[in-house]
């Protein structure tokens, strides 16, 4: 019966006519005749020769010439051919030659007339201009390009803003993008005006194609790797808890708006509350596209609405689902900017981001060999190369674990703890010993509430069974350590629904154990897998979007699951503090 509820409810939620498939896609987030999402590796089109003819008669152009990040774009055509073959392309930077473009619409889907035609886009700045080019094809595939239209974007454009927590106090890290490394600096007031306003300085980096561990990550192609630009970093010093902060960054001419924070409490700061958002798989979706992550603009705006009443996010794995598909990286990132410039936006790595099966010399968590490939587990190529590359450059991490792949950090009453379910967690390993540390060394008399995270998920009654034992394995390697320091809450993702158990030790439900809670839905379609059944498991979900909001004071925390679009409380569990 869950199961028939399950597929029924996953089904009418994709508002298609048949099951949502999986996919890959498209830069314009395409949609077939059914309304699903066109898989980008199965919408290219293979031309056998390329000419320029330019003619009077046939123009393509844009409402626009100039746009900045995510700006929306009507690009119109006219023509008198009235060919069924005939596209309209987007080229970046303009240099690329016709075969290598971004995305394509056919004139016959956007036509008005039978000789003109528009559609609407949304373009974001890949550092580098846009060409839109009016392309007559012939049924030998012959592409001949009729007409040009250029789009400019800023210079050096700032992008991509985000804020965290660096884990020692009076300090906050501000990350941005841009195509340039010229002097990054973030300027920071206590004044809505910038008045009086001090300056860091930021440090940069950026990668390669080469630095990638394999394909896909480490091919070149308009849909494949582009050049990311520069990240740069700047870690503010000096401020005082709980006080609302002014910033903002870039270089010379070329700045960003101004956007606030409120920061960190220091250790001594007495907080009668600690409040914060949590999930997993959430991917990219941008108006006015549909997507194959259907769920994450509701999501999004919704988080927006809880920014004065939240701390900090928690996002535990599979970020963008990018897999080597740079554009897919500058969606989410432009997608994330509203919440993530004002709430310390704190990540792990999941499957998507990075589980890889050669390249292991370029793996910048140190794993030994190819990484965590047990034989009992399904530890794959899921990251299709990028083993963690671009992750670590956008997200710069509290130092004190092995950056983006483990750390901890405290945040009023809570002690954070985000490991890597992608690694060897087994006793011995290198991350075991840290985590058994790290949770033995944690004041409950200053954080009384452990929280921690992994992409994976210990428990889970849903049937894939696959990750259901490696389920089993974490359980086997961590549930001791968890009981033995009382972690109050593990939450994961990795399955795209919602599960949460009792107070849980060994499969018992009992007074003071954990919960663990599977938060996969934050964006990426719903998974309808019907559940085993085990008396532990007390809340099942699976035709739902939303996330876990948890909020504690010194007795008591409240979890809750918050859907969309208007935030209802679906579940919650109160628990008191383990003493």
């Amino acid at each position: 019966m869950i199961f028939l509820i399950c597929l029924l409810s996953h089904v009418n939620a994709q508002h298609s006519r048949r099951p949502a498939k999986k996919v890959e896609h498209t830069p314009f987030h395409k949609l077939d005749k059914w309304g699903d999402q066109i898989d980008v590796r199965d919408d290219r089109i293979t031309f056998t020769r390329v000419r320029e003819e330019l003619d009077p008669d046939i123009s393509v152009s844009a409402n626009v010439s100039n746009i900045v990040n995510g700006d929306p774009v009507r690009i119109s055509w006219t023509s008198n051919r009235g060919s069924l073959f005939d596209v309209i392309a987007i080229y970046t930077p303009p240099s690329r030659d016709s075969k290598d473009y971004l995305d394509f619409r056919y004139t016959t889907e956007t036509s008005k007339s039978p000789t003109s035609g528009w559609f609407d886009e949304v373009l974001f700045n890949m550092r580098a201009d846009y060409e839109i080019r009016y392309l007559a094809i012939d049924k030998q595939q012959v592409a001949t390009v009729k007409a040009r239209y250029l789009i400019a974007v800023p210079e050096n454009e700032p992008m991509h803003g985000h804020i965290a927590v660096t884990g020692r106090p009076g300090e906050m890290r501000v990350m941005w993008n841009s195509a340039k490394p010229d002097s990054p600096t973030v300027w920071v007031s206590q004044s809505p005006d910038m008045t009086g306003a001090e300056e860091f300085p930021a440090k940069t980096t950026t990668y390669t194609a080469s630095d990638m561990c394999g394909p896909r990550a480490n091919q070149t192609g308009p849909i494949l790797f582009q050049d990311p630009g520069f990240f740069h970093t700047a870690t503010l010093t000096e401020l005082k808890p709980l006080i609302r902060y002014y910033y903002r960054f870039g270089s010379g001419k070329a700045l960003s708006p101004v956007s606030s924070f409120v920061n960190a409490p220091y250790p001594t700061t007495k907080m009668s509350r600690t409040r914060f958002i949590g999930f997993g798989d959430m991917g990219t979706f941008y108006p006015p596209y549909n997507a194959d992550s259907i769920g994450a603009l509701d999501v999004t705006k919704m988080m927006e609405r809880e920014i004065s009443t939240t701390n900090f996010i928690l996002h535990f794995g599979d970020i963008s689902y990018a897999r080597g598909r740079g554009y897919i990286w500058d969606q989410f990132m432009t997608q994330m900017e509203g919440v993530a410039m004002a709430l310390p936006y704190m990540v792990g790595v999941g499957n998507h981001e990075y589980d890889h099966i050669q390249g292991g010399e370029n793996d910048p968590s140190g794993a030994e060999g190819q990484g965590f490939h047990p034989d009992w587990g399904n530890l794959g190529d899921d990251g299709h190369g990028e083993c963690g590359v671009p992750t670590v450059h956008r997200y710069p991490s509290p130092e004190n674990g092995n950056g983006v792949f483990w750390y901890s950090f405290d945040y009023g009453l809570m002690h954070i703890v985000q490991f890597s379910s992608e690694h060897d967690f087994t006793p011995g390993s290198r991350q075991y010993e840290w985590l058994a540390k790290d949770l033995a060394s944690v004041d409950r008399e200053r954080t009384p509430w452990v929280i921690a995270t992994s992409h994976r998920a210990m428990y889970t009654s849903q049937e894939q069974m696959g990750d259901h034992i490696v389920g089993l394995h974490m359980r086997l390697a961590l549930e001791d350590m968890f009981y033995s320091n009382k972690v109050n809450l593990h939450l994961s993702g990795h399955y795209h629904s919602y599960e949460r158990t009792c107070q849980v030790v060994e499969g018992d439900c009992v007074n003071h154990g954990t919960v663990y809670s599977v938060v996969g839905t934050s964006g990426k379609a719903l998974d309808p897998q019907s559940y085993l059944d085990y008396n532990w498991s007390k809340s099942q979900i699976c035709d739902k979007f939303g996330y876990q909001r948890v909020t504690a004071n010194h007795t008591h925390m409240d979890i809750e699951f918050v859907t969309t679009p208007h935030g209802h409380v679906v579940d919650s569990i109160t628990v008191p503090v383990w003493k």
